[in-house]
């Protein structure tokens, strides 16, 4: 709509310069050939006139014999000074100039009256092609009681009636639009913002008849639209071409109030209004956010309670322990307890969080290594936790679980068998986002390291079984193991 309203104003300053030129023609015409024309002094003056003119200009005696004609002329029309001058107008350019409409005028109508304007001529020239033509004609009186010569200007308005035509035809089309649109449309006067024109889904959105529309302001009509001070909006409106406010409420006649979204389009001398009601998408909005926030409150309660379930079952496993007296089952016990824990705390960071789709694995690498920490009753001052990232780092529930297990089992291994206790230690836990949108967790110790004959790819340790397992098959990763100066575990998978 922005561009259709850009054409119609470079239509219009166009036309307007089409008609400034026609009007510079006549005045040419008319007010600088003296009555003196047969004197040479004033022959010069009228000659150097003609010569000026801007439109094709032709000096024709009583005959209708060509005694002049100007450079535009030539140039128009693609003909030559000796095949011009003395000649029949009828006869010139292979008698291209033979119309009936231009005998009409030199024979019939200049006869009966001295002058004639506007006098539209359409014909196919052999030269140029078709062309629409304006003729005005003056019959001049060269010199008392002689002969009259007729001077004939000829104006070409071919691009003129098309650009017309084009005028026309988009006003046509705007026109039908404005009536049958489904939005609501208001022409708004530049000055005070007073309507001037409403169409039918106007009246039928609001309830005004176009006769109550017409000479009032939008705030009239029920439309709360607060654009400050009208004038600066119009200059914000000339400088971008379109203004858009959203869920603009609008009171009826009828009293019912609806929401709207409104645009303001500069066409020119006014300011197109669109209203478009939006009641009913706002209520299905507001349906689907209701429903989203019931779900996310179910979600959450779902996350609640399996942690919940969990915990139920870690305490269960944790009193089988106590009541046993077999070291073996106790530490599978245990473990087992251990690795329901960090699945556990993966439901409890999700509905502890914003974001109830990923969880933060920063902050649930943070709280499963502390739990960990307590878990074994591991002085910080003996093994420093250092958890390092460069930047945020969200995963899935379906990665975060695996993730966890692996983490629990790395850190416990760490925490129980890494470090001799002589010494301080450090375990870091590093988790970033690789350019090759992958995910890579490092956890690393320089403690005793990792036995040269322990091959995490077939090991019989049920622990580094589950990783190697969960690495492959849940993250569809790989895990690697160096062994200098401690042991470092690296496992990358796909975001």
């Amino acid at each position: 709509m922005k561009d259709d309203n850009k054409t119609k104003k470079q239509l219009v300053h166009e036309l307007t310069e089409l008609r400034s030129q026609n009007a510079a023609l006549k005045k040419s015409i008319t007010g600088s050939i003296s009555a003196e024309l047969g004197t040479e002094e004033s022959s010069r003056y009228a000659e150097s006139i003609v010569e000026t003119v801007r439109e094709p200009l032709l000096v024709l005696d009583a005959d209708l014999k060509i005694i002049s004609a100007n450079r535009n002329f030539y140039r128009t029309f693609l003909v030559t000074p000796d095949e011009t001058i003395g000649s029949f107008i009828y006869d010139l350019g292979n008698k291209q100039w033979d119309i009936p409409k231009l005998r009409e005028l030199l024979e019939t109508i200049l006869p009966q009256k001295a002058t004639f304007d506007n006098y539209e001529v359409e014909h196919d020239f052999s030269a140029i092609g078709r062309r629409i033509m304006l003729l005005n004609a003056r019959q001049i009186q060269r010199v008392l009681g002689k002969e009259r010569i007729i001077l004939l200007a000829i104006e070409d308005i071919t691009e003129r009636k098309r650009l017309e035509d084009l005028l026309t035809e988009s006003e046509e089309r705007y026109r039908r639009l404005f009536e049958t649109a489904s939005d609501g449309i208001v022409l708004l006067e530049k000055r005070e913002g007073k309507i001037t024109h409403a169409n039918p889904a106007t009246e039928k959105m609001l309830g005004y008849a176009k006769k109550e529309c017409v000479g009032s302001k939008l705030q009239d009509i029920g439309v709360s639209l607060d654009m400050g001070d009208f004038q600066t909006t119009m200059q914000n409106l000339n400088s971008s071409g379109i203004l858009n406010y959203n869920d603009v409420p609008v009171k009826t006649k009828s009293g019912q109030h609806i929401y709207t979204d409104i645009y303001l389009v500069d066409r020119a001398r006014l300011v197109q209004c669109n209203i478009r009601d939006i009641t009913d998408r706002k209520q299905v909005e507001e349906g689907i956010h209701a429903s989203l926030r019931e779900k996310e409150i179910l979600l959450r309660e779902l996350h609640h309670r399996v942690k919940n379930n969990m915990q139920v079952i870690s305490g269960l496993l944790d009193l089988q322990a106590r009541s046993n007296g077999n070291p073996e089952l106790i530490e599978m016990l245990d473990k087992s307890q251990s690795r329901i824990r960090s699945m556990a705390l993966v439901h409890e960071q999700l509905y502890a969080s914003k974001d109830l789709a990923r969880i933060d694995m920063i902050g649930y690498v943070r709280a499963l290594s502390q739990e960990l920490f307590q878990a074994y009753k591991i002085d910080p001052r003996k093994i420093d936790l250092v958890v390092q990232t460069d930047g945020d780092v969200y995963v899935d529930i379906n990665k975060a679980i695996p993730c966890g297990l692996i983490l629990n089992e790395l850190v416990s291994n760490a925490l129980k068998h890494a470090f001799s206790g002589d010494g301080p230690g450090e375990l870091l836990i590093i988790i970033h986002e690789t350019k090759n949108k992958e995910i890579e967790i490092v956890i690393c110790d320089n403690g005793l390291g990792l036995p040269d004959d322990v091959d995490i790819h077939q090991s019989r340790s049920t622990g580094l079984y589950l990783v190697n397992g969960l690495a492959k098959k849940q993250l569809e990763g790989q895990i690697e193991v160096r062994r200098d100066n401690g042991t470092e575990f690296r496992i990358k998978f796909p975001l």
